[in-house]
């Protein structure tokens, strides 16, 4: 196969060339990005992404894994092969797949009749050269459905008590970190919805295809763009976790909150990250019971007053559907009882939080998590969006 070159500066080339022969090494070509003698790709028509390796010897041995994708393979974008390489180049990150190379392959004629993969090799294609990934998110749900691999870890969404698995809540609290890295690289996606914008690596899921540049636009436009991109990132999570029947109130919760309109685009994002749905039982109680220690928004005047937390009053009417433990907790403040105000819910809340440990540790923690969120549904949610 041979490499376009009129694609790359002559003048770029001739310096690494004399920055290599002034190198005694044998082994390493001096040179960002233009460090490899030779790849490798197991080409295949009809494919939108094939194996590969990059040799960074002369010996052509210990060749580096990585995966070849058309460039057309590439949706939602206008942008020129090199654009998006050198797009994808500027924004390091675990959750976002690395790009080594973009090139233009093609073979010599063969003799005689062509199968359809060789007429095309003739032809030649683009192609962007990544990191080695598994498979697109989209090819790896298609195997699963078939059983032709089995993952429950990543498959299993729901685990105990209807909580998010933690596979999940880790995944999808790093992918909005990941696209808010985008963003602050100057940078946005464009084609978040789209299950082939994600791929499978080892224990991760991780986003490529990089789509557009924020400079230039103006300011609204630039947070319209981000915005959308968040938006998009909640359509693909609605694909993935489809609404159920009996209803999701946490998942639903969640979802909506990529409507909610915040002060500022960091403050958006932080809503995102930290809702309670993409929280561990414990991480979810400490974090609540931390709004009531640090009351800097206001929450207990906003629980006593809005009309959406009337459903909640006459809470301590369902005392007796408690757990003893949690009767005990109640029921230990006979000189001040618990008033039916939402504050002292969230006051009973950190009482248990401070307390759990005497009636049986993180165990505990766990059913009440549980319990709060089946007597008291979107209590924990309500009380994020309002922070």
């Amino acid at each position: 196969m041979e490499v376009d070159r009129d694609l790359i500066d002559d003048a770029y080339i001739d310096y690494i060339k004399s920055q290599w022969r002034n190198n005694n090494s044998k082994d390493i070509v001096m040179g960002s990005r233009i460090r490899f003698y030779y790849f490798r790709i197991d080409y295949a028509s009809g494919k939108q992404h094939y194996n590969g390796e990059l040799f960074f010897k002369e010996n052509k041995l210990g060749g580096t894994p990585v995966t070849f994708m058309n460039a057309y393979a590439k949706a939602g974008t206008k942008l020129s092969v090199e654009e998006i390489f050198r797009l994808n180049t500027r924004v390091p990150d675990e959750r976002i797949l690395r790009p080594w190379i973009y090139t233009f392959c093609k073979s010599k004629s063969f003799g005689g009749a062509c199968s359809v993969a060789e007429e095309n090799m003739v032809k030649g294609w683009w192609s962007l050269c990544y990191d080695k990934f598994d498979n697109t998110l989209n090819d790896w749900l298609v195997k699963l459905h078939k059983k032709e691999i089995s993952d429950h870890e990543k498959f299993n969404l729901i685990v105990k008590n209807n909580c998010l698995s933690d596979f999940w809540s880790c995944t999808i609290r790093e992918l909005i970190e990941a696209i808010a890295h985008i963003h602050d690289c100057g940078l946005f996606h464009g084609s978040l919805s789209d299950y082939y914008n994600y791929v499978v690596v080892g224990d991760q899921v991780k986003l490529f295809n990089i789509g557009g540049c924020l400079k230039g636009l103006s300011v609204d436009n630039q947070h319209s763009k981000k915005i959308q991109d968040f938006k998009d990132f909640r359509d693909f999570l609605k694909k993935l976790m489809p609404a159920r029947s009996p209803k999701w109130n946490e998942r639903d919760s969640f979802i909506k909150c990529f409507d909610e309109k915040a002060d500022s685009y960091e403050k958006y994002v932080e809503k995102l990250k930290n809702h309670p749905f993409l929280l561990t039982p414990y991480k979810r109680v400490k974090y609540i019971t931390g709004i009531y220690y640090d009351d800097k928004f206001g929450v207990m005047d906003k629980l006593n007053q809005r009309s959406e937390f009337k459903k909640f009053r006459g809470w301590t009417r369902g005392s007796h559907k408690l757990e003893p433990f949690l009767r005990a907790i109640l029921e230990s403040r006979k000189g001040k009882p618990y008033k039916d105000d939402l504050s002292e819910l969230l006051r009973f809340l950190r009482n248990i939080y401070a307390h759990y440990r005497q009636y049986g540790g993180m165990e505990k923690i766990k059913e009440v998590d549980a319990i709060f969120r089946t007597l008291w549904v979107d209590f924990f949610d309500m009380i994020h969006v309002i922070t």
